[in-house]
């Protein structure tokens, strides 16, 4: 015996069908937005993990690391909102991994300078030592939004959305983090 006639389960299969074709093309949407992304930002995101890596051989390993899940997730029919917060949350969340999966080999930020890096690296490198020798005296929370702002040149709104806090608290800790570098460097120039 059976329950549904010819004419509904042949309606069935065409919403199924179009459901399927939508959902591939929303997946090819989202995939060629990626590859945007990686055509348009990789030096950006490679910075970017740079900046809170600090080893060049990693942060590329990390940013084609998380790429290449983001491909894969996307493959999956995984949906998002915005392709590029979700890459670059996600180089974040990998970049604070790293430091918890890797034993950290701590050299003293008097003896950064002494790290042996590639030559195409140095003026980075600099500006890496330059800068964290001023954010690692700030509350972690105030320096990560420094880094965002300055070097990552993201919008308090997109600050909030990536750190999934208030703008108003965005803001906030921004403003104090750039009074304590700012007593800092009155100090060291006194």
């Amino acid at each position: 015996m059976r329950l549904v006639s010819r004419d509904v389960s042949k309606k069935g299969t065409h919403h199924i069908d179009y459901q399927l074709k939508k959902m591939n093309e929303e997946t090819e949407q989202l995939l060629a937005e990626l590859e945007r992304i990686v055509v348009e930002r990789q030096d950006w995101l490679f910075r970017f993990a740079y900046m809170r890596i600090g080893i060049r051989e990693d942060a590329e390993d990390v940013v084609q690391e998380v790429l290449l899940n983001v491909f894969r997730r996307m493959q999956e029919k995984m949906h998002v909102e915005s392709v590029e917060q979700y890459v670059i949350r996600s180089i974040s969340n990998a970049c604070n991994d790293y430091f918890r999966r890797k034993p950290l080999r701590m050299v003293p930020l008097d003896k950064a300078e002494e790290v042996p890096v590639h030559e195409g690296d140095r003026q980075i490198h600099e500006e890496f030592v330059r800068v964290n020798k001023l954010l690692d005296a700030l509350p972690q929370e105030q320096s990560e939004i420094v880094r965002l702002k300055c070097y990552d040149d993201l919008t308090f709104k997109q600050i909030a959305e990536l750190q999934d806090i208030p703008e108003a608290t965005a803001k906030s800790r921004y403003r104090y983090a750039i009074m304590h570098i700012q007593q800092m460097l009155k100090k060291k120039g006194e």
